[in-house]
C-alpha cells in the first residue's frame, strides 16, 4: 500500500482519538461547571474537521457520498468546499510520492 495513504489513515485515526479525548474532557468540565466556550469551539472544530477529512478520504477511495452518509438532516450537510480542499491536499501528497518514484 502507498505510504502516503497509510499516513493519511493514521492522521485520521489520530484526529478521531483527539476528538474522543476532547469530548471526554468537555463532559468532565461540564459536570464540574468549569466548561468554557473555547472548549466547546475546540470540540466542534475537531468534529467538523474529522467529518470533512473522512468524507474526502472515502471519496478518493471511490466510495459514493450516499454510502458515506446515508442519512443527513436538512441543514446538516457537509461543507463540500472543505471536502474538496482536503481532497486536493490528499491528491497533492499522493502525486508528490508518485513523482518521486518515477
Amino acid at each position: 500500500m502507498n505510504p502516503v495513504k497509510i499516513q493519511i489513515k493514521k492522521e485520521l485515526k489520530q484526529l478521531a482519538k483527539d476528538l474522543r479525548i476532547q469530548k471526554n474532557l468537555f463532559k468532565s468540565k461540564q459536570r464540574e461547571g468549569t466548561d468554557t466556550w473555547e472548549d466547546l469551539r475546540t470540540k466542534y472544530r475537531l468534529k467538523n474537521e474529522f467529518r470533512h477529512r473522512h468524507i474526502a478520504r472515502c471519496l478518493l477511495r471511490g466510495t459514493s457520498y450516499e454510502l458515506i452518509e446515508p442519512k443527513v438532516r436538512v441543514g446538516n450537510e457537509p461543507d463540500m468546499d472543505s471536502v474538496e480542499s482536503y481532497k486536493k491536499e490528499y491528491l497533492t501528497r499522493l502525486e508528490e510520492v508518485s513523482d518521486e518514484q518515477v
